[in-house]
């Protein structure tokens, strides 16, 4: 063959190879921005969450009415616990201590707590990638893995349902060595009602003889808190700031700091004492570090190493830098 056919070939197979390469790319964009989107599918079905040895079943139920997203969700095992959600307000049912449990709605089993527009966020601190389609509750799901770009973050597999867009099974993963540190499932998964609306909110406004400890807070602004943060880790962002009273009567306040794929809450409140200390501890895919300074307490917490955590500590600084 000539020389000038052979490169003309190559080239050739060159741009095919380029543009296959950039529709997959544009396929799995697209798979992340439709999970990504609020869910309007009626789905129900039970749901294994895996944190090493320890496993826990649930009993999810999520529909729309009027516009509003409801999702009740039972733990099958154990302490009996429903966790009831409507609209942008969570409840959380503890039968043995007769208390409701307010918060605001962070997500659900099945359905991500992003913004439809962080998908472009997440990809200038994950690389995505097609892990082809696969069967996941006995239906077909698309796999799109979330390759951290720095050692900042832990990565994640999602398998998103063909059909609806729900995904169906997350596992969160760390590097050296591989390994998966928390995995959900669904077992079986149902389109359509399992239930009625009007029984979901029946329930979320049931007991009214128990005790509720509202954990909602209230949005404030930075200026606000007495804090601020300086310089953050590599490709997040500020995304909230709330206040609440803790159950010893001081005011905790929390940010909210987040990558796109991954939001991670940051809490402060005032502490008398003057000892200086630090404690990590790790639950599954969920690192905690506590650090104690004089006059004051911090709790970072959220699914991603230790270090993105302690740089977030020390990136919180006093206002008028006391």
């Amino acid at each position: 063959m000539p020389v000038a056919r052979t490169l003309t070939v190559a080239l050739c197979l060159a741009a095919v190879l380029a543009a296959v390469a950039a529709r997959a790319e544009e396929d799995v964009h697209r798979w992340v921005e439709r999970a990504l989107a609020p869910s309007a599918a009626d789905y129900h079905g039970t749901a294994v969450l895996q944190i090493g040895d320890k496993i826990q079943t649930l009993r999810v139920t999520h529909l729309l009415a009027d516009g509003k997203p409801l999702e009740w969700v039972e733990v099958l095992e154990g302490a009996p616990r429903e966790t009831i959600r409507i609209g942008d307000e969570v409840r959380c049912f503890l039968p043995e201590d007769r208390v409701i449990l307010i918060d605001r709605a962070h997500g659900g089993l099945g359905r991500s707590d992003h913004a439809v527009d962080s998908a472009g966020r997440i990809e200038s601190s994950y690389r995505l990638e097609s892990l082809g389609m696969d069967r996941v509750a006995g239906r077909e799901a698309m796999g799109v893995r979330f390759v951290p770009r720095d050692a900042l973050r832990f990565g994640q597999d999602w398998w998103i349902d063909r059909e609806s867009a729900v995904v169906l099974k997350r596992v969160v993963w760390e590097e050296a060595p591989t390994r998966a540190l928390e995995t959900q499932t669904f077992s079986d998964f149902h389109l359509g009602a399992a239930t009625q609306a009007a029984v979901v909110r029946q329930k979320f406004a049931s007991r009214s003889e128990w005790q509720r400890i509202d954990l909602r807070g209230k949005t404030v602004a930075a200026s606000e808190t007495g804090w601020d943060f300086g310089a953050l880790p590599s490709g997040f962002q500020p995304e909230g700031i709330l206040q609440r009273r803790g159950p010893s009567g001081k005011t905790i306040t929390q940010w909210l700091v987040g990558d796109g794929l991954v939001t991670v809450s940051v809490f402060f409140e005032s502490w008398e004492g003057a000892e200086t200390s630090e404690h990590v501890e790790r639950f599954g895919a969920t690192t905690v570090v506590r650090r104690q300074d004089p006059g004051a307490l911090r709790t970072a917490m959220g699914e991603v190493p230790s270090a993105t955590l302690q740089a977030l500590l020390a990136a919180m600084t006093r206002k008028g830098g006391s």
